[in-house]
This record gives structure tokens, sequence and C-alpha cells, in this order.
């Protein structure tokens, strides 16, 4: 993998999309060039990884960081990228030909499947057991009500907005008669 830097004049559109970031778990990568775009033309390719915007690290940026930085560049975008590896780029998967009959003399083109391979950065969500056991915990009293009484939820929400010790209007009992 190597380092490469782009300098793209602007103004915007620059031609590529973004994915990724430190609140999705994975690096900011170009997911997407539009054709004859200046990225593409610049030698972009999708999977570079990008490094830094405007000669800030891209490292530790969240998604809407990223872009914002991209939003405030307007004469040029200087970004430095490194290059994929071949084996992180998604590979075709050979489709076989069908025939089909029809009364148009043209053939279809078959689809062309791409499988996703790599899945290093996949998120697996993570929750430690002290919070597992502390919402067992919590819920283990709860029981359907009968009667009259009151949720726990309802007693704590009526002590906290300080209306535990109202009572019912004479409306709200004759509607419940």
């Amino acid at each position: 993998m190597s380092n490469y830097s782009v300098s793209l004049v602007g103004p915007a559109p620059w031609g590529f999309r973004l994915q990724g970031g430190k609140d999705f778990n994975m690096p900011l990568t170009i997911s997407s060039l539009k054709d004859g775009g200046k990225a593409s033309q610049a030698n972009v390719r999708i999977g570079d990884v990008v490094l830094s915007i405007d000669g800030i690290s891209a490292n530790g940026m969240t998604h809407l960081e990223a872009q914002n930085k991209i939003k405030g560049c307007t004469g040029s975008l200087n970004m430095t990228l490194q290059r994929a590896s071949a084996t992180s780029k998604p590979e075709p998967v050979s489709v076989q030909k069908k025939t089909q009959v029809t009364n148009n003399p043209g053939t279809i083109p078959p689809r062309k499947h791409i499988v996703e391979r790599n899945t290093e950065f996949y998120h697996i969500p993570t929750h430690s057991d002290a919070s597992k056991k502390r919402l067992m915990e919590d819920t283990e009293d709860w029981r359907p009500r009968t009667g009259t009484t009151q949720s726990r939820s309802f007693r704590i929400l009526a002590q906290i907005t300080g209306t535990e010790h109202l009572k019912e209007s004479e409306s709200d009992s004759a509607k419940k008669a």
C-alpha cells in the first residue's frame, strides 16, 4: 500500500463519495466515483483510504466532520490518500450467461455480481456483562399490576414531576365510573 496526494481544483462537486469514519469504527474510504469527475481524473480509486483532508489528519474524524471539512474547501481540495491493496478490492464473481428466447433478436447481457470478501471492518456490538446483569436485576421485580396500583415507572415519573400527591379531579373520577 502506498500513500499519494491529490489536489482537486474547485469548486465542488469533487466527484466522489466517502464511507466510514470514527463513528462507524472504520477508516474513511472512497466508496464511489463519478465517471469523468475530478477525483476520477486525478486517479483516485474506490477503496482508497483518506489519510488527511486539507492538511488535517483524518484519523479520528467522524463521517460528518470529514464531510464538513471537504465542504469547507472551495478553491481546491487537497487530500492525502492510501492506495487500496489489491486484496481488499471486491472481486467480480463470474456468472453463467443465460440465453432467453424472445421475439427481439438482441441478447441480454448478464448482470455481474460483486461479493465483498473483506470482513475486517464489520462492527461487532459489545455490551459489558455488568450492564446486562443490571438490566436483568432491574426487571426482576416486574409484575402485571391489578386494581388501582400504579406501576413503578409511573410512580417514579410522578415523583420527578412533583405530582405524586395530586388527587384525581372529579371529572376524571366520573369518567372512570
